[in-house]
């Protein structure tokens, strides 16, 4: 039997993949519209292609993280989003609640805690695959679980599974927490251990397995230099490794009923398509059938009209300003 497959989608990231690979647009009203339509552009590609039984979009909300009470200068450097890009969190949350996708935030956790979260759960039953441009989330691939990268534009995406990871970067996924424990990152502002990079970090985890026995083994280094930073900044690299570690175990409740990929609400789709005047997303959005569009307009069932009940089903479409004419 056929494994299930969930999507889980990395909301904040690809938002901000979508806000500066596209040229920058807005609709008559002034709303930007280029973040959102990026990302609803990718949704229908991802669904096409890969015909997930489940789709989840996780989001990141603005109070404080775990992180940032055990580090106050997490994040510290990175810069404001761009209130162009901030407006159309709202729209996005909209138009996902149209195509019936569970949408996942929570205080004191990032998107790619819940994401872990969701991933660890699923991948017990299912197939899972996650969407992001955040190299961070690797360290969540596993026998069950791949992750798509986004690279250049917005549609463009690199999949890593267990032996792709060995094949790139010659560490499994979780020592990939290793490796940034020891060099940091810049954007997130967690230290690591200075003048440790990537290549070098990757050959003391290959070499040593973890930051814990390479700090155990120091005196096995070779490199004086190496040797007296791993030495120095001993603490600071364990703290970097924790601090770089996606929790999977976020108090976030989920109902797979609810992510069930399903039929979108078409109507409300159409409408907040024809407000951002993304005529051409129009046409991707699925077609109803006849028996739905003859229910949208309040007949639920009409074998025959004849002169007897003709103004009584013309008054109806009238009221419903809607009409599905079929023949059988």
């Amino acid at each position: 039997m056929e494994r299930e497959k969930i999507v889980i989608i990395d909301g904040n990231s690809l938002m901000n993949r979508a806000f500066y690979a596209l040229p920058p647009f807005t609709n008559s009203s002034g709303v930007h519209t280029n973040a959102v339509y990026g990302l609803v552009n990718m949704l229908f590609k991802i669904v096409n292609d890969e015909k997930p039984d489940y789709v989840a979009v996780a989001f990141d909300r603005k109070a404080p993280t775990f992180r940032h009470l055990k580090y106050a200068e997490y994040k510290a450097g990175r810069k404001k989003m761009p209130p162009e890009l901030n407006e159309q969190f709202p729209i996005v949350k909209e138009v996902l609640k149209a195509f019936k996708i569970g949408i996942y935030e929570i205080d004191g956790y990032e998107a790619d805690d819940i994401i872990g979260t969701v991933a660890d759960k699923c991948g017990k039953s299912m197939d899972v695959l996650i969407y992001t441009g955040d190299r961070d989330e690797l360290q969540l691939v596993g026998k069950s679980t791949k992750v798509a990268i986004t690279k250049r534009g917005i549609t463009d995406v690199d999949v890593y599974g267990e032996e792709d990871m060995l094949k790139r970067y010659g560490v499994t996924p979780k020592q990939f927490i290793d490796i940034k424990g020891l060099m940091g990152d810049q954007s997130d502002n967690i230290p690591g251990v200075p003048g440790i990079g990537e290549k070098t970090a990757i050959k003391l985890i290959k070499e040593f397995g973890s930051i814990e026995n390479l700090i155990k083994n120091s005196e096995s280094i070779t490199g004086k230099k190496v040797k007296g930073l791993i030495e120095e900044y001993a603490e600071q690299a364990l703290f970097s490794k924790k601090l770089s570690t996606i929790v999977t175990e976020v108090p976030v409740e989920f109902d797979l009923n609810e992510i069930k990929i399903r039929e979108p609400d078409t109507d409300k789709l159409t409408d907040i398509f024809k407000e951002l005047e993304f005529k051409s997303l129009m046409d991707k959005i699925p077609k109803k059938t006849a028996q739905e569009s003859v229910q949208s307009a309040g007949i639920k069932h009409c074998e025959t009209i004849d002169a007897k009940n003709i103004n009584a089903v013309l008054k109806k479409i009238h009221d419903a300003k809607k009409v599905s004419i079929v023949f059988d």
